[in-house]
């Protein structure tokens, strides 16, 4: 009989020591997962979106390769007002005048280029500075509550995986705008918040 005790296990130790082996374990794996590491420099960089982003070229009007993720088009379902005053005499095209942020230009964007796509004509503009395609297509409403970036209607991307890319850009282009403005009216007495104060941008 005593023999017989002998062989059993009890099965309330034998799940503690279960449960206890499984602990060591996690806390091996979290100890392995982790290490003092000094920051490496380019960590303090400003991330740029597009950085190996892949401008696949497309082959458009007359022949011309032009990258795809460049080329904006009219919306042709939104309504777009154009100068009246000509009166059909002249043909005009939409157009914007955007500052570029990083060479500090005013760029004119023309919507003055024919594009047929798949059957359509598209009236597009070529836009290879991120920051003003960025600006173009998106805006920032102030008329909001709470201001919040906006996709601006208007406009068509041919290659819309950059999306994500693009609002990151239009944020870094606004942030720094919105905390000058945000300064100047708490340094005049327009505003008794500081800047630092606000809540970030809500897109």
């Amino acid at each position: 009989m005593a023999a017989l005790r002998a062989g059993l296990v009890d099965p309330v130790a034998k799940q503690a020591d279960r449960q206890a082996e499984k602990e060591e374990l996690n806390a091996l794996s979290i100890e392995n997962a982790f290490d003092f590491e000094a920051i490496k420099p380019e960590a303090a960089r400003i991330t740029r979106p597009f950085d190996g982003y892949p401008l696949r070229k497309v082959t458009v009007s007359e022949g011309l390769e032009l990258p795809a993720a460049y080329i904006v088009a009219l919306n042709p379902t939104v309504a777009v007002v154009q100068d009246p005053a000509n009166q059909g005499k002249v043909k005009n095209y939409h157009s914007r005048v955007i500052r570029d942020e990083e060479t500090k230009e005013n760029i004119h964007v023309p919507f003055d280029r024919e594009i047929e796509w798949k059957g359509k004509t598209y009236y597009c503009a070529v836009i290879p500075s991120h920051n003003v395609r960025a600006q173009v297509c998106f805006k920032y409403d102030t008329t909001r509550k709470i201001p919040r970036i906006e996709v601006d209607r208007r406009y068509m991307l041919l290659d819309s995986n950059q999306v994500g890319r693009l609002k990151r850009v239009f944020e870094q282009v606004i942030n720094p705008m919105l905390k000058m403005e945000r300064d100047a009216s708490f340094i005049s007495g327009e505003s008794n918040t500081d800047s630092g104060e606000q809540p970030p941008l809500e897109g």
